[in-house]
């Protein structure tokens, strides 16, 4: 298991950890360059952005789990042609989301919150991300592909090259040449994702073991197949976005704007924590499908427990060692002490209940890559009870202040941790159907 996890899940870990990192270098600048309104402004899009994501993920995370299963039955031939046509149906898919976010910019942005001069800066954002969503949607598609491959290492060394390369040119657009802002900063991540993609190409068409480059097979039926699998990342990232909207709105109508900039400063490094949970839940995900399709089902079980234990872990050390520093790092990003302070705030006891997201965000994914995609919905709207942690979240905001963003999040996840590990000691994998 060790092996296992050091070989897929900490390059994954890793290499999500160093984009969070190289993203709060990011947030630096355009907070040193731009002013806490960057923040702001993108902190204001994020619902969007989350839902865009949650569509993409009915198929990219499917798509994973489903070619997978395919290469553990040796079934390589199906999992080429369907491997090849889910990438042109996600091309297709990214220009058709891309187009209502460039159009209506501005009037989503209103929706999201954003109000007085926030509009144009909501709006740029948006207008200049929307142009990377087609090749975003390709490049994360084709990099699922890469590791079902069997090759993390290349997926690892072309991550971190690109997110370099990403703080490079924001530090040139925003902070050299001085391209309107915000403008320079969603330019950089448009040129980016368009190198990312560019070397997830040559892989796919060069260096593939197995996947390699081949006719397309677009079928409705396998479409559907993989749309239902990846329904339960769809549900998670639905979630997220329902829960950041919620949460913004409690803000801009019951706390102060320094309220608001601390919160979004604070979510720049609690973002790292997520990044420790889905790298290992990400990187074995090949793994687990792949035991799933060789009927392993005495490693999968295994595997997991290894990894909820290792994550949390690493989470937890990453988060009593950066408390020492974290008013100094969350300076960075503010104007003030007052701010800073609200910021501080939010890093620690956020920080501190987003621990508990580590199992209930493992296991979901792991149904999900064992192609066992109800268990991993049911999980996910869990997360919301019906909406019922984004209410509780917005009325303790409302009655507690900011305190009340850390019980949203620890409540449902805590209600989560005593349902599944009681779930996960019954359930047997052997049993459970697998839909082809």
């Amino acid at each position: 298991m060790k092996k296992t996890f050091n070989e897929y899940a900490l390059p994954m870990i890793v290499r999500s950890v160093f984009s969070s990192i190289m993203h709060t270098a990011d947030r630096t600048i355009a907070a040193i360059f731009i002013g806490a309104s960057a923040l702001v402004a993108t902190t204001l899009v994020t619902p969007l952005l989350y839902f865009i994501y949650g569509i993409s993920a009915l198929f990219i995370g499917g798509l994973g789990a489903y070619v997978g299963l395919l290469i553990g039955r040796e079934d390589t031939l199906k999992a080429k042609k369907t491997s090849s046509g889910i990438i042109v149906l996600l091309g297709i898919i990214g220009l058709i989301i891309s187009v209502p976010s460039l159009v209506f910019s501005d009037k989503i942005s209103i929706f999201l919150g954003a109000r007085g001069d926030m509009i144009m800066m909501a709006s740029t954002y948006l207008r200049i991300i929307s142009l990377s969503f087609p090749i975003m949607l390709i490049a994360r598609g084709i990099d699922v592909l890469i590791y079902n491959d069997g090759s993390p290492k290349f997926s690892f060394k072309l991550s971190i090259i690109v997110t370099i390369m990403n703080l490079g040119l924001n530090i040139i657009t925003v902070a050299v040449l001085n391209w309107g802002g915000i403008f320079g900063l969603a330019i950089s991540t448009v040129i980016s994702e368009t190198v990312m993609l560019i070397g997830g190409l040559y892989y796919y068409v060069f260096k593939a073991k197995i996947l390699r480059l081949t006719i397309p097979t677009i079928s409705i039926k396998v479409i559907a197949r993989i749309a239902y699998n990846g329904l339960s990342d769809f549900a998670m990232m639905f979630v997220d976005a329902v829960m950041i909207f919620v949460l913004n709105q409690a803000f801009i109508r019951f706390l102060t704007p320094s309220h608001f900039e601390g919160y979004a400063a604070a979510n720049v490094l609690i973002v790292l924590f997520y990044s420790i949970y889905m790298g290992a839940s990400i990187g074995l995900q090949p793994i687990y499908s792949q035991l799933m399709g060789k009927r392993d089902f005495a490693s999968l079980k295994t595997l997991l427990y290894y990894s909820i234990k290792k994550a949390i872990g690493i989470g937890l050390l990453v988060y009593l060692a950066s408390i020492p520093i974290s008013r100094l790092v969350l300076r960075l990003f503010v104007d003030d002490a007052l701010t800073t302070e609200y910021a501080n705030f939010f890093y620690i006891s956020i920080g501190f209940a987003v621990m508990f997201s580590n199992l209930p965000l493992q296991i979901s994914s792991f149904f999900t890559a064992i192609n066992r995609p109800i268990e991993s919905v049911i999980i996910s709207v869990a997360r919301t009870l019906f909406l019922i942690p984004p209410i509780i979240a917005y009325l303790s905001i409302m009655i507690l202040g900011g305190l009340g963003v850390a019980v949203g999040y620890l409540l449902a996840d805590a209600i989560l941790i005593v349902v599944l590990v009681k779930y996960m000691k019954k359930v047997d994998i052997s049993q459970l159907k697998v839909y082809d």
